[in-house]
C-alpha cells in the first residue's frame, strides 16, 4: 500500500488503533485549554518571564524523576491499565488546578500543576511501547506519524481554539473542558481489545522485570543510544522558547491570549505537517528515514532564527510552522527508531528514558532562557538557541549517518 492508503487503513479498519489514536487525540487538544490560560494567568500575577517559564518546567519536572519508573511500569504490568488509571488520575489533577488558580496563590498553583505531572508520567512511554502492539510492522511508520501527529493536530486546533475561546469562555470552563478530556480518553483506551503487550507476564515472569536492564540496553547499543538522546538534545535549545511566546504576543504584539494560542497552533501544524511530508519523500526506507533527524532538528533552527527579523505575528507564525515541521520530524521518527529497534519486554523501559532525559533537558532549557529573559531582550534568545539548536543538528547527523546501514528494512 502507498503511504495515505497506509494511513486511511489506520483511521477505518483498525479500530484499536483507533481508540489509541483518539483517545491521544483528545486528552491533548483538552491541555491546551489548560496551558495556554495558564501561562497568561501566572503572567498577569507575576508579571516575571523566568516564573512564567517555571511553568512549564513545574509541568516537565516530575517526568524527569518519574518518566523512567512510568516506563518500568509499561513494561511490568498490563499497558492498557496503566494509561487508564493515568488518565484518570490526570482529570483529577485538572480539578485541583482549577482550584488552586481561584487562590491566586502561584505556590499553590505551581504544586498543583506538577501534581498533573506526577500522575501522568507513564502515560507517554506505556502508549509508545504499545503502538507496535496494534498495528503490522509494514503499517508501523504510519501509525508512528499518526501517533506523534495527535500532538500536532491537537495543539494546532486546541491553542488556536483555547486562545480563541478565551475571549468567550471562563477559564473555568475551559479548564473543565480539560478535565472531560482525560475522563473520555481513558474510557476509550479502557475499551481496546487487544493486548497491549506481546505476552501477558506471569507472576514469576512480572518478578523479573529490572529498571537497570533498560539503562544497560541503552548503553550497550549506540543505535538506539543516540535515539534516546535525541529529543533532549533538540530540547536543551528549543523547549525554553516556547515559554516566550506568551511574552512575544502580550508585549512584542499586543495580542494577548488570542496571540499565544495562534503561535502554539503554529508550533502544532508544524509537528504535524513534517513527519508526513518527510515519511512521504524521504522515508522508503528505515535507513533513510532515520537519517533525516538531523537535518530536521537543522531546520527547526533555521526558521526559528529567523523570527527576530519578523516584521509581524503572522510572519511569525508562519516561521513556526516551517520550523516546526523539522521539530515534529525528529521526534517522531526518534520514536520510531526505538519501537522497531528495542524488544517488546523492554521497550517501556526505553521509551521511559527517552522521555526522562527529554524533560530534563527541557527542564534545564526553561530554567536558562526563563532567566535569561531576564537580563536581555527575548528576540536576542530567538537568534542564539536556534544557532545552537542548528548546531546540534548538525553535529547529530554527522554523529549518526553510519549508524543505520546495518538496519534491515
Amino acid at each position: 500500500m502507498k503511504n495515505f492508503e497506509k494511513y486511511s487503513y489506520l483511521l477505518s479498519k483498525n479500530k484499536d488503533f483507533q481508540k489509541l489514536f483518539y483517545a491521544k487525540f483528545i486528552t491533548y487538544m483538552g491541555d491546551w485549554f489548560l496551558t495556554v490560560p495558564l501561562l497568561s494567568i501566572i503572567y498577569e500575577i507575576t508579571n516575571s518571564p523566568l516564573i512564567t517559564s517555571i511553568v512549564l518546567v513545574v509541568q516537565s519536572a516530575p517526568y524527569v524523576i518519574l518518566g523512567s519508573f512510568g516506563g518500568f511500569l509499561a513494561d511490568k504490568f498490563d499497558r492498557k491499565v496503566v494509561i487508564s488509571i493515568s488518565e484518570f488520575l490526570s482529570g483529577c489533577a485538572v480539578l485541583l488546578i482549577m482550584y488552586s488558580v481561584s487562590t491566586e496563590n502561584v505556590v499553590f498553583i505551581l504544586l498543583s500543576f506538577s501534581l498533573l505531572g506526577v500522575v501522568n508520567c507513564a502515560y507517554m512511554p506505556a502508549s509508545d511501547a504499545a503502538l507496535p502492539n496494534v498495528v503490522s510492522r509494514d503499517n508501523l511508520p504510519e501509525a508512528n506519524v499518526l501517533n506523534f501527529s495527535t500532538w500536532g493536530i491537537a495543539a494546532g486546533l486546541g491553542a488556536g481554539l483555547g486562545g480563541f475561546l478565551s475571549e468567550f469562555l471562563s477559564r473555568n470552563q475551559l479548564f473543565t473542558i480539560n478535565f472531560l478530556s482525560f475522563m473520555f480518553s481513558a474510557f476509550l483506551v479502557f475499551l481496546i481489545k487487544t493486548n497491549l503487550s506481546e505476552n501477558i507476564l506471569s507472576t514469576s515472569e512480572n518478578e523479573k522485570v529490572k529498571f537497570k536492564d533498560g539503562l544497560n540496553f541503552v548503553l550497550s547499543d549506540k543505535k538506539i543510544f543516540y535515539l534516546t538522546i535525541t529529543k533532549g538534545m533538540f530540547g536543551i535549545s528549543a523547549a525554553g522558547l516556547l515559554s516566550l511566546f506568551t511574552i512575544l504576543s502580550l508585549e512584542v504584539y499586543d495580542t494577548g491570549d488570542l496571540g499565544a494560542g495562534l503561535m502554539w497552533s503554529a508550533r502544532g501544524i508544524g509537528a504535524f505537517i513534517g513527519p508526513v511530508l518527510f515519511r512521504y519523500f524521504f522515508g522508503k526506507t528505515d535507513q533513510k528515514l532515520l537519517s533525516t533527524i538531523g537535518p530536521s532538528i537543522m531546520i527547526w533552527g533555521m526558521f526559528y532564527f529567523l523570527i527576530p527579523f519578523s516584521p509581524t505575528l503572522y510572519v511569525t507564525t508562519i516561521l513556526l510552522v516551517l520550523g516546526h515541521c523539522g521539530g515534529g520530524a525528529q521526534w517522531a521518527f526518534s520514536s520510531y527508531g526505538i519501537q522497531i529497534l528495542t524488544p517488546d519486554n523492554i521497550r517501556g523501559r526505553i521509551a521511559g528514558l527517552d522521555y526522562s532525559f527529554y524533560f530534563l533537558m527541557f527542564t534545564i532549557s526553561n530554567l536558562i532562557i526563563g532567566y535569561l529573559a531576564t537580563k536581555y531582550d527575548v528576540m536576542t534568545l530567538f537568534t542564539v538557541f536556534p544557532a545552537l539548536g542548528f548546531s546540534v543538528g548538525f553535529f547529530w547527523f554527522l554523529r549518526t549517518r553510519s549508524f543505520w546501514k546495518s538496519i534491515k528494512t
